[in-house]
Formats: C-alpha cells, structure tokens, sequence
C-alpha cells in the first residue's frame, strides 16, 4: 500500500509539472513548472517534477524558451538536491528566493544579445517574481498546514489560497484548450470552481476565488480583466445564497454573468462567457452530495467554538453531580440522630441517686421496694421546685421522709449532682440537635447553589455576532485595532468588552458612551467598581437608577456602633441594600454586624439566590452563636433595576417602609434574628413593585425604640426633596430627640428614579 501511495504521489508530480509549463502568461512567460519544482518537499519528487517539466517544456515552447526554462529548472533542482540537508537549505525561503534569483539570471543571460528595453528587464524580473511566488504558495499547498502562522485558522486560510492558487495556475494550461473553437475547457473548469468556492465557502471564499481564478484566465488570454471581475462579482453576489438551494445559488450565478457577458459585449471571451457559465451550472447540478462534502475540506473550517460548548456541558454534568452528592449528604445527615441513654425522665434523676447512696443502707428496701409507691409519690411532689429552683433543698422534703431517711443529707447532694449533669445533657443534646441540623442545612444550601450554577452552565450565553462585526467596524474607523465581544448574559442583559493599547485615547473622549451606544443600538454604561487601562467593559444601561443615603447615630459612651450598613450594585442590574443589627452595642455587636454583612455581600456577588444567602448567614451564625449573643438582625433589599422589582428580606429586623406617591406602605416581619432561630428557619420575604419617584426606608430598632412609629411614617410621606441621605439623617436626628431607649440608630433611604 505504501509503495503504491507512492507511485501515485510521484505521477501526480510529474502531470502537473508537466501541464504547468502549457500555462504561459503575458506572452511566453511560463514559470510555474520551475516553481513546482522548487516546492518539491524531496530530493525524488524534485527530479520526478523535474523530468515532467523538461518534457512539457520540451513539447510546448519554441526551441530557444525551451532551452531557458529546461536550464532554469535543472539547477533549481540541483539547488534543492545539494542544499536540502543543510540548516539554510531547509529554511522556509531558501527554495523560493533560490528559484527566484535562478530564474532572474538565467532571463537576464537570455536577454544579454539583444538590445536591453525597458519591457524587456520587467518581463524578467517578473518572470523571477513569479517562479518565487509559485515556489512559496506550491510548497504551502502541498503540505498540510500546521499552524506555523500562530493562529490556526489563519494557517488553514493560508493553505486554502495556495491551493486556489495553484489550482487557477493549472488551470491556464487548460484555458487554451477549445470546443468548437469558443467555449474554453479551462476556463468551463475555473467557472465550476468558482461555483464550488462560493456555494461552501460563502460570499468571501466566493469573491476570493473569483477574483484569483478569474484574473488567471485573463492572464493566460493577455485580455482585460473581464473574467477576473465576471468571475468575482458573480461569487460575491452567489455566496449571499449559499445557505439555499443549489438551484437558487446556480440562478443567482448565471444571472450575474449574464448580465456581466452584456456589460462587456464588444470583447472578446464575452459570449463564450454565458456558454461557459452554464455548462458549468448544470455540471455544479448533476454533482452528487457526498462528493461536495468531500471536497468541502479544502476550505478552511469557521473558528472552533464546539469544543468550548462541550467543555461547558461537562462542566455542567459534573457541578450536577457535586449538587446530588451534596444533596444525598444532607438526607443522610438528616435522617441520622445522636445515640444517648434514655435517661431525659426526671425520675431518673431520684433512681441515679438512690443508686449511689441508698444501695447500702439498711432501709433501702423499705424505701425502694415495700414503699416504693410512697416514695415515688414524695419525688414527684418535689419535683416542681426542684426543677424551677434548679436544686432542691432537705426542707423541701416532708418531716416524716426526712425522719425516717437515715442520710437525708447525702441523697440531696446526689439528687442536685444528677439534677446539673441531666440538664446539662439535655442543653448539650439541644445544641449538637441544633447544630447537626445547621450544618445539614447548610449542605441543602450548597446543593441548591451548585444546581443553580449548573442551569447557569445549561443556558449558555447569548452570542451577539452582529452587535459584535458593528462594534468592530465602529473601532476601525476610529483607528483602533482592538479587540471587541459581545454577549448576553443569562437574564438578557448585554455585555460589551474592548481590549487593546487605543484604549485610553477612546476614553478621552468625554462622549464616547454615547458614541458606543449609538453604534451598538443600545445605551451603555460602565460598571462604577471595574476600572482596566488597557480594558473597556461596558453593559446595557438600567431604565431605572437609584440613589442611597446612609444615616447613623453611636449609642451613647459607645466607641462604635453595632449597626451595620452596606450596599453594592452587580452586574446583572441588581441593587443590594443591606443593614444588620448585631446585639446589644459596642464592639461585639459591631463584630456580629461586620462579619454578617460581610459573609452575605460575598454570597450575594458570587451569584447566590438571596434567599439562599439569608438562610446561609443565618446558620453559620447559629453554629458561632454559643452563648445567644452571637446573633443579628437582618434587612436585605434587592432592587432589580431593569424591571423595578423590588423584593426585602428580613431576619428579626425592625419595620421597613415603602413610598409610592403619597402612600407609605408598612413591612414587618415575624421571623427571630439571624443565628437564634432553628437551623431551617427562612426569612420573611416580601415582593413588591416600585417605579421611578418611589422611595424605600431601612432602620434599626434604635430607631424605633419600640415605641409607636407614626412619626416616622409622617416623616417619610412629608419627604420630597431628591437627597435620600437628607431623609436618612433627618430620621435618625428625630429619633435621637425623642425619649426612646438608648441604642444604635441607623436609617437608610434608597430613591428611585428613571436613569438620566
């Protein structure tokens, strides 16, 4: 098989050796065969090319061109034989300039005897130029392209001209060849090409092809450029329907030519240009499917972007896989529960102690078995003020037990012991429940982060090619050659980013958001929190903007305050407003706020549900909290700027308040503060819908002070200036006037307008 691959190989060297040097341009040059040779990729295939080229030259060409070419082509060959296995020799260029500077001295030796003109020096230095060019685009389209220009699909595109160039080159050779005298069996051949290029290739391959093809049989005619334009022209327009029918695309082809063949009547080829057009037309008809697929592989594949896709997908099936095994941990460790001893009765606590200090005594059988009735009965009298005072006392006990009990003292003692170590067990078990339940949850938690990623991955982004080529176009005329994309994420929202050095000039342009808007169709704005010099990233203008004004007040002989309040904006046009109330004042209060704060606008930007960011803060602080203290109230507000939906979340906060017009709506809710309820505990949630003029409020109980609120509500309706921060400030400024108790104050006032 090997050695009959490689007789193949060497006959079609020799053939298209030998049918390169019929092809003759610009009246008798005909330097291809000498370029195919020095394209040769062995010293075999040189003197195979060699010995086709010889002959052809031998056959086609007065004896005086044949002698020059027949020299040219023997010491081209000489020099890739001699110099193959040096380093130079196997350098990329060395065969084309060698060919070139060859072809070049041999033509000036040949010119030498006659008279030297102007015309005459051209014609061989171009004769030189193309035996170079030849030599260079041969060996690329002989070899398979390896990506050696850095990007690979350049590479492929590279290879894809050297093909078309030595295909229209080879197809010179033919042009000559007539049928009746007027339809030319090359140029029927290149108009099929041109067919093929344009129905696969589309518009670009399409002019592209047309154009080189076309201008090598004008060449080889020594005409006007009519079949290079015709040819090219046609491809153009005929690519636009290469995603339709084949008759469609054949239609739209003949249709551009003829009226092509009109616009040139008068010059020669003009006629046989129709003729030739459908000939090639029916042929392009009658070829069968699989062989146009097979031949598709000459032209360079679009950019890859299925791998990518698939890379996503399987990054999808394995964050789906991490949800269900998180997901089968949390029912595992749900349905689990701690071993103990059933000793939660209190009577245990009176059998414990009989068990240590009655077993000897000689009345013991009195006590517990004869009287055992009696006896019980004493216990279960005590047992109320035993249990309220958390011990019990020998008073306690009736005078007729306490006479009769020989070492009354003693089984008190050890009733009290067994009492602590019982409620101890009790608030240890109440704890590991509540814990084992916190972290179960949290493990529901996680599961329901990673499925959401997951649908995340699933969705996919919304390309936007188009957007993308007019932002490009938009760039380059400016002058800057940067880098653009455009996209939209998973809610709609589009996404524009622009790399490159032109950068910062493209910025000094006080309008150039308006310009990019312009030119993308849609109002942009960049985000207030990413600033890149040599990076641009812009997104789709919310309708709606929001202003907010913080306002706080330290409890009195305080060094800072307990209250917390932050708020952030993320990419998706989502406003996060949040304030949390740690317990109590001073420092410890200040760090349960921070760290609350902190740990929930970390869960809120990496894109996790707000509810599930509530009940997350809300279970680590139940694992913290190991004394109740650690614990905060919580208020988080998310406003969603594009649709003007606002939702509030509330773990044991104070009242929240809505402005719509003239009416103020009151929010409240039930639920304890973050880190005392139990572990599956939600927030309350409330959803309401707010437009441009609406404004929000958020206090903290030192606000308020638990006393009635219709001042603040008057407060809020009276306000209509355009500073939220003057209502926060004017709120907390009253608050502090009225005889409330003493505590941290904190309001935050969030307006709502239509982006300016």
């Amino acid at each position: 098989m090997k050695n009959f691959r490689t007789a193949a190989e060497y006959v079609a060297r020799f053939l298209m050796a030998f049918s390169l040097t019929g092809a003759n341009v610009l009246g008798g040059l005909s330097p291809f065969a000498v370029g195919f040779i020095a394209a040769s990729s062995s010293a075999s295939g040189s003197v195979v090319a060699l010995t086709g080229g010889v002959l052809g030259y031998i056959l086609f060409g007065p004896f005086l061109w044949s002698v020059k070419y027949i020299a040219v082509a023997l010491l081209v060959c000489t020099a890739s034989v001699v110099f193959r296995d040096t380093e130079f020799g196997r350098g990329e260029w060395f065969m084309p300039v060698s060919a070139c500077a060859i072809t070049a001295c041999i033509g000036v030796i040949a010119i030498s005897d006659t008279v030297l003109t102007v015309p005459a020096v051209i014609l061989a230095l171009t004769d030189a130029i193309l035996a170079g060019g030849c030599a260079y685009f041969y060996k690329t389209a002989l070899s398979p392209w390896s990506g050696r220009w850095g990007f690979e699909h350049r590479a492929e595109v590279a290879h894809t001209i050297s093909v078309l160039i030595l295909f229209s080159t080879l197809l010179i050779s033919l042009a000559g060849v007539r049928i009746f005298s007027v339809i030319s069996v090359g140029r029927t051949l290149a108009t099929l090409a041109v067919f093929f290029a344009a129905f696969k290739g589309g518009v670009g391959m399409g002019a592209a092809a047309g154009v080189c093809i076309g201008l090598s049989m004008d060449a080889a005619f020594g005409a006007p450029p009519i079949f290079g334009t015709a040819y090219g022209v046609a491809g153009l327009v005929s690519g636009m329907f290469s995603r339709r029918s084949r008759f469609a695309f054949a239609l739209a082809f003949i249709l551009v030519d003829a009226a092509l063949a009109l616009l040139f009547t008068g010059f020669a080829g003009s006629i046989a240009l129709v003729y030739e057009v459908f000939i090639a037309s029916v042929a392009f008809m009658l070829l069968p499917q699989t062989l146009l697929s097979r031949l598709s592989v000459l032209f360079p594949a679009p950019p890859g972007g299925s791998g990518a896709l698939k890379a996503r997908e399987y990054t999808k099936n394995r964050v789906e896989q991490a949800s269900a095994a998180f997901r089968e941990i949390h029912d595992s460790v749900k349905a689990a529960s701690p071993s103990r001893r059933n000793d939660n009765d209190i009577a245990s606590v009176f059998d414990r102690a009989a068990d240590s200090v009655c077993r000897n005594c000689k009345k013991s059988a009195a006590c517990w078995q004869r009287g055992y009735q009696t006896t019980l009965d004493v216990m279960n009298n005590i047992s109320p003020k035993m249990l309220d005072r958390g011990r019990i006392e020998t008073d306690d006990f009736p005078e007729w037990f306490a006479e009769s009990c020989s070492n009354l003292s003693g089984f008190t003692n050890a009733v009290n012991l067994e009492l602590r170590e019982l409620l101890y067990r009790r608030q240890l078990r109440n704890r590991l429940s509540r814990n084992l339940g916190a972290v179960c949850s949290q493990y529901s938690d996680i599961s329901s982060i990673l499925k959401g990623i997951s649908a995340e991955l699933g969705s996919g982004i919304g390309l936007e090619p188009e957007l993308e080529a007019r932002l490009k176009k938009y760039l380059q005329s400016l002058g800057h050659q940067a880098e653009a994309a455009v996209f939209r994420d998973r809610g709609g929202r589009l996404h524009a980013e622009i790399a490159g050095a032109g950068i910062s000039s493209l910025r000094r342009d006080e309008s150039y958001l308006e310009k990019l808007s312009s030119a993308l169709g849609v109002r942009l704005c960049t985000p207030s929190d990413v600033f890149t010099p040599d990076k641009l990233t812009l997104l789709e203008a919310e309708p709606l903007a929001a202003t907010v004004g913080i306002s706080c007040m330290k409890r009195r002989g305080n060094p800072v305050s307990g209250d917390r309040g932050a708020y952030f904006k993320t990419d998706d046009g989502t406003l996060y407003v949040m304030l949390s109330d740690g317990m109590g004042a001073g420092e410890g209060a200040a760090r349960s706020s921070a760290a609350a704060t902190k740990i929930l606008e970390r869960l809120l930007r990496s894109g996790v549900a707000p509810e599930t960011a509530m009940h997350m803060l809300s279970d680590v602080m139940l694992l913290k909290n190991e004394d109740d203290t650690d614990c905060a109230a919580l208020d988080l507000i998310c406003l969603d700027l594009f649709s003007g939906e606002m939702t509030m979340f509330k773990y044991g906060a104070a009242p929240s308040y809505l402005k719509r017009g003239d009416a103020v709506k009151r929010i409240t809710g039930t639920s304890l503060a973050a880190g005392l309820g139990a572990p599956h505990d939600l927030p309350d949630r409330v959803k309401l819908d707010v437009g441009a003029g609406s404004v929000a409020v958020v206090v903290s109980d030192g606000v308020l002070g638990g006393g009635d609120d219709k001042w603040l509500t008057d407060a809020i309706a009276a306000f209509d200036g355009d500073c939220p921060k003057d209502l926060a400030r004017e709120l907390v400024e009253a608050a502090a006037k009225n005889e409330f108790p003493e505590d941290d104050m904190t309001a935050i006032a969030i307006r709502v307008t239509y982006r300016p």
